[in-house]
C-alpha cells in the first residue's frame, strides 16, 4: 500500500473543522493507503499509526505550536523519509515544516486549505499598520508553501480564485467537506434533548460550536445576548473552549453552558433552538454544516464559503460582522416566530442532505492522492 503521512496543526481530543474532517477521511483513507498521522500532542494517548509532537506555550488562536527542538524535527524528518505521500492540514508551523521538508525530500504533498491564514491571523492582531504588515508576511509565507506543493485541495470555488489571485501557482482542486446527515439529524423531542444536556426543557437555547476566540467573534455573541430581553427565559450553549481571557466573560453570565471539547457534538446541537456563527473568518464552517443538518435555523457572518451555501431567509439569516445589536435583534426575531425558525431549520437540512456528500469527498481526495503519487513515480 502506498505510505501516506497525514500532517496536521491540530488534532484530538479537540474539535474543530480539521479534526472533524479526519475523523471522517482518515478510516476511509485507510482502505486505500498504509496511514500515519503527524500531529501535536494535546493528550498522553495515542493509537500505533500516530506520532505525536511536544508542545510548547505559545498559543496563537488558542493552539500551541509544536516545540522546536531536536526531538521532534527528527520525528519529522523520519515521517517525511518513510512517506511517499504527504498530506497537510494547516496552517501552523507544523504544516510549513513539512511542506518545505517535503519539497527538499522530493515527496509529493498535497495541501488542504482548511483556513485562510492571513485573515485568521489578522483577526488576533492588534489595529494599524501592524496588522497590516503581519497579514501581508503571512500572506507571503502561505503561499510560498503553497507553492511547494504538488497540488492545493480547497472546498469551495471562489477561495480556488483567491488563492491564484494572490499568487498561488500550484494546481488547485475544489473538493467540498461533507456532514455526515444520519449522525446529525433533527432531535425526536427537543425538550428531551436539553434536559439530556443539563438545561431546563422550557429555555430558548441560542447555540454556538467552535474555538471561543477573536477570530471566531464569540465577543459579539455575548454582546448580543446580553442585549436580549427576559433573560430568564434564555440559555447560551457554547460547544468548544479557548484562551481563558475569551472564555472568562462567557463563565461571568448564570444562564451559559460552556462544554469545552467534546466528542458528541450532535448531542448538544440537538438542544438547540437557534445556531449563531459570529466568526470574522471562515471557509466551509462545518460546524454551521453540522447544525443545518440538525435542522437548525442559522443567524451567521458573510464569510468564506457560509455567504454562498446560505441563502437569506431561506435557510438562515445573515447580520453584519461586529454588530452586537443587530445579531441581538435577529435573535429576537427567530425566538418569538417559531414557524419561521421551523422554516429556516427544514431548509438548511435539505441543503446539507442534497450538496454536502462525504463519500464524493473522500473518494476526489483519493484520486487526487494516487494521482500525486502516481506523478511522482
Amino acid at each position: 500500500m502506498i505510505k501516506l503521512l497525514i500532517v496536521s496543526d491540530t488534532y484530538a481530543p479537540r474539535t474543530d473543522g480539521i479534526v472533524v474532517f479526519l475523523r471522517n477521511v482518515i478510516p476511509n483513507l485507510s482502505k486505500d493507503f498504509d496511514v500515519r498521522i503527524l500531529a501535536p500532542q494535546f493528550t498522553p494517548k495515542k493509537r500505533d499509526n500516530e506520532i505525536l509532537l511536544e508542545t510548547s506555550r505559545i498559543k496563537p488562536m488558542g493552539y500551541p505550536f509544536i516545540t522546536l527542538s531536536w526531538k521532534n524535527f527528527k520525528k519529522i524528518k523520519d515521517e517525511l523519509t518513510r512517506a511517499e505521500i504527504v498530506f497537510i492540514q494547516g496552517p501552523s508551523l507544523l504544516s510549513f515544516l513539512c511542506a518545505l521538508g517535503g519539497r527538499i525530500l522530493q515527496r509529493q504533498a498535497v495541501f488542504y486549505v482548511h483556513v485562510i491564514p492571513w485573515e485568521a491571523y489578522e483577526s488576533i492582531t492588534c489595529i494599524g499598520l501592524t496588522k497590516k504588515v503581519i497579514s501581508y508576511l503571512i500572506k507571503k509565507i502561505a503561499v510560498f508553501q503553497y507553492n511547494r506543493c504538488a497540488a492545493i485541495l480547497v472546498p469551495y470555488r471562489e477561495l480556488r480564485e483567491e488563492l491564484q489571485h494572490e499568487g498561488v501557482k500550484t494546481r488547485i482542486i475544489v473538493a467540498r467537506l461533507g456532514v455526515d446527515i444520519a449522525r446529525f439529524s433533527p432531535p425526536a423531542d427537543k425538550r428531551l434533548s436539553k434536559q439530556n444536556v443539563g438545561i431546563a426543557s422550557d429555555k430558548f437555547v441560542i447555540g454556538y460550536v467552535g474555538r471561543i476566540s477573536k477570530e471566531k467573534n464569540a465577543e459579539v455573541l455575548l454582546k448580543a445576548f446580553k442585549k436580549l430581553k427576559q433573560q430568564e427565559d434564555v440559555h447560551l450553549l457554547l460547544v468548544g473552549d479557548g484562551p481563558e481571557d475569551q472564555v472568562q466573560p462567557f463563565r461571568e453570565i448564570p444562564n451559559c453552558t460552556i462544554t469545552g471539547f467534546v466528542p458528541d457534538v450532535q448531542k448538544y446541537l440537538k438542544a438547540m433552538d437557534l445556531f449563531v456563527m459570529p466568526s470574522l473568518t471562515e471557509t466551509t464552517s462545518l460546524a454551521t454544516l453540522e447544525a443545518m443538518a440538525t435542522g437548525l435555523p442559522v443567524i451567521a457572518t458573510k464569510v468564506g464559503f457560509i455567504k454562498s451555501y446560505i441563502v437569506k431567509d431561506h435557510n438562515g439569516t445573515f447580520f453584519p460582522r461586529n454588530s452586537a445589536g443587530m445579531l441581538a435583534m435577529k435573535i429576537e426575531k427567530q425566538r418569538k416566530d417559531s414557524e419561521l425558525r421551523q422554516k429556516l431549520g427544514r431548509n438548511a437540512r435539505k441543503t446539507v442532505a442534497y450538496g454536502f456528500s462525504w463519500e464524493r469527498s473522500i473518494n476526489k481526495i483519493k484520486r487526487l492522492l494516487k494521482e500525486a503519487y502516481n506523478r511522482k513515480e
